[in-house]
């Protein structure tokens, strides 16, 4: 009864924004030429109350809206090495993306929002409760090709957008709008724009469950609702990253090799089952030749990349891919032994990785840095962002940061209880 009180008296204006970072879709409200990604709903939210909060605290930022003792104080205090990274990048004729400053000016003001905003643990909660039912129903309308979905590039008609416009930019459809089995490589993307940011956000939202919600039976069908979705959607990595992750989620280790090992007793019964068709996609996707994989890394690093023709119809054609964008961001920052130690800022908007985009945007001093300024949060969290890391540019998504900012406050707020 407390937790439903709670959120009813949680004023509405401040409840507002948690279900729209949450749960709006990936809508250009306004589309800008040459870039997938236009101004979305998110992003007028940011900004109005940036206007709000600079205000009403008669434009004093430090202490009032930014001081240490706020969520998120180590990210903002990492700006500055971002620019002077960035200028480094442009001393060596690096353009850098100024997108990923403008991005990170924009976390950097969502840190100050949910700071200000400060939701009670009960509300996140059930924003991810939902939004993992949500997505289990969407994504089997979806995999059964009867609804379709919203993603940052929509139809691929980005040469149509000649100019900055509204909506649908008189296209005759929604700019970010698939339709049902017309998605890319068959992988549906539920409610959040990606099959990645999908999978990423649905493992931080459990992890938050096993944390705080004490009865196992509550959290048992938010969890095999969670390992469905994420077989459906295919994210191989983050599969990976979210078992190695659990392995530390509890202090435990036994409880914690109990809860995998059911997850493995479960993956093989729906594998043997083969409920909606897993045994293909499991076949296609996981049993892979993992040393030719482990081949394709080492080639993005010694500049030899083979052609991806070989790697047709191996399940490893996405691998390359992703060593293909590695190898050209380190060429860039291999230019010069002061972009190494200091990093280019980020020339490339996505890198496919984020262990590369800190090594080449940031180098080998703001490696360090970012494990310095990690050095608190969870260690389960750190595995799992590790391990996703390899293959996965995370932070690039505004819905994966926002995931990740709930999950931190929940865990820096809550931290007694966890322990």
């Amino acid at each position: 009864m407390n937790k439903v009180v709670s959120i009813k008296t949680y004023p509405f204006w401040k409840l507002f924004t948690l279900i729209a970072f949450v749960f709006s879709p990936k809508i250009d409200i306004i589309s800008i030429p040459n870039f997938w990604q236009g101004i979305r709903l998110d992003d007028l939210i940011i900004l109005f109350y940036s206007i709000l909060f600079f205000f009403s605290n008669k434009s004093k930022i430090y202490p009032n809206l930014i001081n240490s003792k706020i969520f998120g104080f180590n990210w903002i205090i990492f700006f500055p090495y971002l620019v002077f990274s960035m200028i480094i990048g442009k001393l060596f004729q690096i353009e850098p993306s100024f997108i990923i400053l403008i991005r990170y000016m924009e976390y950097i003001a969502l840190i100050i929002i949910l700071n200000q905003l400060d939701y009670p643990k009960e509300a996140i909660l059930s924003c991810f409760k939902v939004y993992i039912l949500i997505n289990f129903v969407i994504v089997l309308l979806q995999y059964f090709d009867l609804v379709g979905g919203f993603t940052s590039r929509g139809m691929y008609h980005l040469a149509d957008i000649k100019e900055i416009c509204l909506l649908n930019c008189d296209l005759g459809f929604w700019k970010n709008y698939i339709p049902a089995g017309e998605f890319l490589s068959d992988r549906v993307t539920g409610i959040s724009g990606g099959p990645w940011e999908l999978s990423m956000n649905l493992s931080l939202s459990l992890f938050s469950l096993a944390l705080f919600e004490k009865k196992i039976k509550k959290i048992a069908p938010y969890f095999l609702m969670t390992i469905l979705i994420m077989m459906i959607v295919q994210s191989r990595g983050i599969v990976f990253g979210f078992v190695a992750g659990s392995l530390f989620i509890f202090n435990d280790l036994k409880k914690s090799i109990i809860i995998i090992f059911f997850l493995l007793i479960f993956i093989i019964l729906i594998y043997l089952i083969n409920i909606f068709n897993f045994r293909e996609i499991i076949n296609e996707r996981f049993f892979v030749n993992y040393f030719e994989l482990i081949k394709i890394i080492i080639s993005a690093f010694t500049g030899n990349l083979t052609q991806a023709s070989i790697y047709e119809n191996t399940g490893l054609e996405s691998m390359w891919w992703r060593a293909y964008h590695w190898q050209q961001a380190l060429s860039d920052v291999k230019k010069s032994s002061i972009m190494m130690i200091f990093g280019n800022g980020g020339h490339h908007i996505y890198v496919e990785s984020f262990i590369i985009r800190l090594i080449t945007s940031f180098g080998i001093v703001g490696s360090l840095l970012t494990i310095y300024l990690s050095r608190k949060l969870p260690l389960f969290f750190i595995v799992f962002i590790f391990v996703t890391g390899i293959t996965i540019d995370m932070f690039v998504s505004f819905k994966i940061f926002v995931f990740s900012c709930l999950f931190l406050i929940l865990y820096k707020k809550n931290k007694n209880v966890v322990n």
